[in-house]
């Protein structure tokens, strides 16, 4: 008989191009699982494939089960495959891609299709890249958390450093830990 292994899920969000297939493939145990497929609209002067479902993997916690990642698109018009994997979900990682031109108008429309799923549980708002103007862009980040009334972390980070990525876990896991309060979280971390 093989023993029962508990599995958890945290998922990936953000607009084309910020980084989650790339989050999935370094921390995945398993060959990652895509649904990449060709673009047809304007994203293809971005890139050559968007993810149309998710993107999923595993990464093996040994005793402790297995944690399960998804890496879902930010537009609202996929915002329903949150629905698919919010049982279970640990928490979501939201990344913003400090390098695009349009990557706070990305963040606003993930906010968009995502804000009251969001202040449901943990969350982190990663900032993704570097640009010349990285701290004007965590500013308008922070302004637009405001008007959507989303308290909870925000940082700098380099999603393909694993220090960086076991920080947004750790914060993820702190809220976990505190209880998960939107209004009292800034206080608790």
């Amino acid at each position: 008989m093989i023993p029962y292994r508990p599995s958890f899920k945290i998922a990936f969000i953000g607009p084309p191009g910020v980084g989650k297939t790339t989050c999935i493939r370094a921390l995945s145990d398993i060959a990652p699982v895509d649904t990449d497929v060709a673009s047809t609209d304007d994203l293809i002067y971005m890139k050559p494939t968007t993810t149309v479902a998710f993107d999923y993997g595993e990464m093996d916690l040994k005793d402790d089960g297995r944690l399960l990642l998804y890496g879902l698109p930010g537009q609202a018009r996929f915002s329903y495959m949150y629905s698919i994997v919010r049982e279970g979900l640990l928490g979501t990682i939201v990344l913003v891609d400090a390098a695009a031109p349009d990557g706070l108008e990305g963040f606003r429309e993930t906010l968009d299709a995502y804000a009251v799923e969001l202040r449901k549980g943990p969350c982190v708002v990663a900032v993704n890249k570097d640009s010349p103007s990285i701290k004007n862009t965590l500013l308008e980040c922070q302004r637009l958390m405001r008007t959507y009334r989303l308290t909870v972390p925000l940082l700098h980070v380099d999603i393909r450093q694993m220090t960086d990525m076991g920080l947004l876990f750790h914060l993820l896991f702190t809220q976990l830990q505190y209880g998960f309060e939107q209004d009292t979280l800034a206080t608790r971390i």
